[in-house]
């Protein structure tokens, strides 16, 4: 049970998280209770009920929503209406956090009531991905948190690239560039030999613009090569009937923890189409001194300074990155020079240092 602390004098800051998934957005959020912890008086208004531990454990002040789903999912909106503005009152909160597309009908009520309101965008608005004919529904909610970031105080872009997709929309003053960020880097460490068998890990959601069919079709020229797809999502079952012939590949589901995934991986693969905002994965996989293949999306060539601190291959070209997995596997200098440079580049520009005090003076309204 939550309990207001009277004598507290830091700034009152209530996350507020709708997702029905665990995915970037809620380790995003995990990793900012922790930067901010000592700072602020978090608390988090979620839906997810492995979020609720993960914060609840970090001594972060939970209210869980019922976890409304399908045709009741409105419902989650409409009692989100209702708790937030006795949450603002009742627990004295200052800025109200948001994240989600459907999050940013909140902005307006927080600003009417006096809060600051910040708003990250994780990604492009990604209204090109659908029509009023496919999925109008998501096509919706994207147009309306691109209309609602007019009322914010700040938005946060954790990518130049995102920043990009806000800048038609606010002036320069409304938004700011916070990326994400690692902590608790370990030095670095050069990869070891291969064995016989190579093992590949891909971790994302299991959705069709991730890219994991590009990874797969690859693969079949390479029977020594061991995948590892970690995560769920809406394609799972396409990707695993794709797969189905291919003994090399293994599904680990979602993981809580994806370290040991890490460890264990010779090399990482992000073969995303896009558009993506900055997915922690890749900078997770950096971070761990991992040989890196990423498509060559913007953010990609953001984060690896152009190609130096991972291989880049052309989004949606097969080819491209067989090429890729073909140079990893064949030339350990180039291997070592990929990781070696990823780990430099988010000790130097990736670390929670780097970050905190932005985060500080964001929320400060």
């Amino acid at each position: 049970m939550m309990r207001k602390n009277a004598k507290s004098s830091k700034r009152r800051v209530l996350l507020i998280d709708l997702g029905p998934q665990f995915g970037g957005i809620e380790t995003y959020l995990v990793s900012l209770a922790d930067l901010l912890a000592g700072n602020v008086d978090l608390y988090v208004l979620c839906v997810h009920p492995e979020l609720s531990t993960r914060l609840a454990d970090r001594n972060v002040k939970v209210v869980r929503l019922p976890y409304f789903i399908g045709m009741f999912t409105p419902l989650r909106f409409l009692a989100t209406l209702t708790v937030v503005p006795l949450l603002l009152v009742r627990y004295r909160i200052h800025t109200v956090q948001l994240n989600g597309f459907l999050d940013s009908t909140l902005l307006f009520p927080a600003r009417l009531l006096g809060r600051s309101a910040v708003y990250t965008r994780h990604g492009p608005f990604e209204i090109e991905l659908y029509s009023w004919v496919r999925q109008p529904l998501k096509l919706m909610a994207r147009k309306m948190a691109r209309w609602s970031v007019r009322f914010t105080t700040h938005v946060v872009c954790v990518s130049e690239a995102v920043a990009e997709s806000v800048q038609p929309v606010l002036p320069t003053t409304r938004y700011s560039v916070i990326t994400n960020w690692v902590s608790g880097q370990t030095p670095f460490n050069p990869p070891t030999e291969l064995s016989s068998r190579v093992r590949v890990l891909c971790a994302s959601r299991l959705e069709h613009y991730k890219g994991i069919h590009l990874l797969l079709e690859a693969v079949h020229s390479l029977p020594q090569v061991e995948v590892t797809i970690v995560g769920e999502g809406g394609g799972r079952q396409f990707l695993e009937k794709l797969a189905s012939d291919m003994p090399n590949v293994h599904f680990a589901g979602f993981q809580r923890n994806l370290e040991k995934f890490y460890e264990e991986a010779d090399i990482f693969v992000m073969p995303s189409m896009g558009p993506e905002g900055l997915p922690m994965v890749c900078l997770e996989a950096m971070g761990h001194g991992l040989p890196c293949i990423f498509s060559d999306l913007g953010v990609h060539r953001e984060i690896t300074d152009e190609g130096k601190g991972a291989y880049l291959f052309r989004r949606g070209d097969v080819e491209s990155l067989l090429a890729g997995l073909r140079l990893m596997i064949e030339s350990p200098q180039r291997r070592c020079e990929y990781a070696e440079e990823a780990h430099r580049i988010v000790a130097s520009r990736y670390n929670d240092e780097s970050v905190r005090d932005a985060y500080l003076r964001v929320l400060a309204g």
